[in-house]
């Protein structure tokens, strides 16, 4: 039975993502007491390729304690063929479990540990995991008590599950504070890791341990197919990284987007350099030799800021779907960087600046989470939240030195 422990032994979303594609499963469940867009979609493409190979997806979602995010839901609901969420009103009982389990005819795999459905969980926590194959039908029976609470949790009758039948329900959740939007999270988080540290005493006890998400690389191989079950003594679960540098983990940027550029009020100025106000970029990729000075917005966005010839075309994931391409490219006429928030969702349901046209991110704070350089997911704060994320921002500046010049910032 391997132990995998994260991330020194690997990382259980790299071997996730090798299982989910690369081997002949035909179901896939997941039970996982959180859930944020940080794992959800860096699995996303390979859940999507399941899926389309006919897998069949289920997952019993846990929303206690602030770990599961509205958004995280929304792209499940989309992803899963069954989603159900779990909670129990006494607040001593937290639905805490987390089980993968891949299926076919002829054989399991299952990883039972620790790693909820996040980045920190699947990727960069100190995580530990149980990983175990089983022979079908032969050693079916070993399974029986999963079986046993997959049958309790998808029970109409039992009160503390719910099957998310459309998204009104998600929202349903969101109206009634089960659950919040990510960007609140995060800012929630940000304010309690403050007090946390201003109550730590100045010299540090402990180091810190550096891993990053890797960079989603897709490979087509050929599916493995199944006789039986493999043997697990020499299963290898250290998976190499890519070479490339990876994304930070979780990094997020803020915009001040006020009245917005053009027509359609879809479009969001960047800056090739910025004034720092506050905070620091020291060691980061947007440190700039002048120490008072950082790199712009489109530094974020994985462009060199000088390279004005080049336009890049990024997906956003917005309110749970994706829209392509929306893109960033140079404006000669006004010396800038801008992103054009546009782009098609594959439902054939409105584009992206639809919500633009109706003034959604006009006089809105636009924050953007980096899944891949070309993958982001966007969310919105209302500007009068302006001086409260400047406060828990590890560095913001301004996009010029005159008074109508808009914030920006990391988180």
């Amino acid at each position: 039975m391997p132990i995998l422990n994260q991330p020194f032994q690997g990382q259980l979303g790299n071997v996730l993502i090798d299982k989910i594609e690369n081997y002949d499963y035909s179901s896939l469940t997941i039970f996982s007491a959180f859930a944020k867009n940080s794992g959800v979609l860096r699995l996303k493409s390979s859940l999507e390729k399941f899926k389309k190979s006919t897998g069949h997806i289920k997952a019993f979602i846990g929303i206690d304690l602030d770990g599961t995010s509205y958004e995280a839901l929304l792209n499940l609901f989309s992803l899963c063929d069954e989603l159900y969420v779990i909670h129990s009103e006494n607040i001593s009982t937290t639905y805490h479990s987390k089980i993968y389990l891949l299926e076919n005819a002829t054989c399991a795999w299952c990883a039972i540990g620790s790693n909820n459905l996040t980045g920190g969980g699947l990727w960069t926590n100190f995580e530990s995991t149980s990983i175990q194959e089983y022979s079908l039908p032969t050693q079916k029976s070993e399974l029986d008590n999963i079986y046993s609470i997959i049958n309790k949790y998808s029970d109409d009758s039992y009160i503390c599950s719910t099957k998310i039948e459309s998204i009104n329900d998600i929202n349903t959740l969101l109206d009634s504070n089960y659950i919040n939007k990510e960007v609140s999270q995060k800012i929630t988080t940000i304010k309690k890791r403050t007090i946390e540290k201003a109550n730590q005493k100045k010299n540090h006890l402990f180091g810190s341990e550096k891993v990053s998400i890797p960079i989603s690389i897709t490979k087509e191989r050929p599916r493995k197919l199944f006789s039986k079950a493999k043997t697990t003594t020499d299963v290898d679960f250290i998976v190499d990284l890519p070479t490339t540098t990876p994304a930070f983990t979780n990094e997020q940027f803020w915009f001040e987007m006020r009245k917005s550029t053009g027509g359609s009020r879809n479009i969001l100025d960047l800056s090739k350099l910025g004034q720092i106000v506050e905070g620091s970029v020291m060691g980061t990729p947007y440190e700039y030799t002048d120490p008072h000075r950082m790199y712009g917005g489109v530094k974020f966005f994985e462009i060199d800021p000088e390279d004005t010839t080049r336009e890049k075309d990024i997906t956003i994931n917005y309110l749970g779907k994706d829209y392509f391409p929306s893109t960033i490219k140079f404006a000669p006429n006004n010396g800038s960087w801008r992103i054009q928030l546009k782009g098609k969702p594959t439902d054939g349901t409105d584009e992206l600046s639809k919500f633009g046209n109706r003034g959604d991110f006009v006089f809105k704070i636009l924050v953007f989470e980096k899944i891949t350089p070309d993958y982001y997911v966007l969310s919105l704060l209302d500007n009068s939240e302006l001086d409260n994320i400047k406060s828990l921002s590890r560095v913001w500046g301004k996009n010029g030195s005159g008074a109508a010049s808009k914030a920006y910032g990391m988180l």
